[in-house]
């Protein structure tokens, strides 16, 4: 399921931002990493064909800019060993995501605020050899400028549509590193393997995940394709038969809204929510309905957290696990 069409509903409020105060920092296993392999000199050149067209990579890049509006591309280069001169974030956010402290040098890489908009001369000034935007919602209206600056590698179909796996091999066949791509990929997956070894009840338990981003209204997840649901459902539990394909229309939104008298259907045995302010979140739990809601497993995160399982990367994923285990723990 594409996530182009999360912006009508999660998008209104900033659910995409990484920038918001986090609940500290958590480490994981993928963050330590020995001395990076170079790329392999011959991967190259190499031919990468996506949705505008080809781009051809003649020699193993050394200064890499990434333009996301999630940081798939920036995590998968990271892990592979290489840390690009810039990013440029398109979530609005400022400084570096708590799901990459440690593993993200902002005095190595440039991190810029692009929620405006890319600058193409501000890229260009970086002196880019690769500029990686598989994950830059509004490539369509900047490939032609970006790709006359370095090669640009944009997205296989539309944006949004490729899977995290799918940003690791991308990236690491654009830096030379294949060989390493399943590697990374496999520590991610271990990590989702261990959170669902820890917690065997889970298995068939049901869950809702939703965003109080409105006043007077509740989004929530409601297609199984959705990349947020496929991971929670990756540890064993399942969408709750309630709220799967609510309000979904032909656009085949992710999300579909619920009104006050509709919040019993968020019930659940874990309901994963998060707000966009204390005021939201009071105006919701006083609602008579939210009793039965929170007679499961109630479990609020803040919007960093559920923007990260909304976009899971190969160092989100494992600190978004973290951040579940309260909830998983009580089922």
């Amino acid at each position: 399921m594409s996530r182009r069409r999360i912006l009508g509903a999660l998008l209104l409020a900033g659910a995409v931002s990484f920038g918001l105060v986090a609940c500290g920092d958590v480490q994981d296993s993928s963050s330590s990493a020995a001395a990076p392999a170079s790329a392999d000199p011959a991967a190259f050149p190499v031919t990468i064909t996506h949705k505008f067209g080809t781009t051809t990579i003649d020699k193993a890049p050394s200064r890499v800019v990434v333009i996301g509006t999630s940081s798939d591309d920036l995590d998968a280069a990271l892990a592979l060993g290489v840390t690009p001169v810039a990013y440029f974030d398109k979530s609005g956010s400022a400084g570096v995501p708590s799901y990459l402290r440690g593993k993200l040098d902002p005095a190595k890489t440039k991190i810029v605020n692009a929620a405006n908009g890319v600058n193409a001369e501000e890229v260009g000034a970086l002196t880019p050899d690769l500029i990686l935007a598989t994950a830059d919602y509004g490539l369509d209206q900047e490939y032609a400028n970006l790709s006359k600056i370095a090669p640009t590698v944009g997205y296989a179909t539309e944006w949004g549509a490729q899977t995290w796996q799918e940003h690791v091999q991308v990236t690491a066949k654009a830096l030379g590193k294949t060989g390493e791509a399943q590697n990374v990929i496999s520590t991610t997956q271990a990590a989702i393997d261990k959170v669902k070894a820890d917690y065997p009840k889970a298995a068939g338990k049901t869950f809702t995940a939703s965003v109080g981003n409105t006043a007077g209204k509740v989004f929530t997840l409601v297609s199984q394709q959705d990349f947020a649901v496929r991971t929670i459902q990756s540890l064993g539990l399942k969408l709750s038969r309630s709220v799967a394909g609510l309000g979904q229309n032909d656009s085949g939104s992710p999300t579909g809204s619920l009104s006050p008298e509709q919040y019993d259907k968020l019930a659940a045995d874990l309901v994963v929510i998060a707000f966009t302010s204390p005021d939201l979140q009071q105006a919701f739990e006083s609602n008579q309905l939210v009793a039965k809601v929170k007679s499961g497993d109630y479990l609020v995160l803040d919007m960093e957290t559920i923007s990260a399982l909304r976009y899971p990367t190969v160092y989100d994923i494992p600190w978004v696990l973290e951040k579940l285990r309260p909830g998983l723990a009580k089922l």
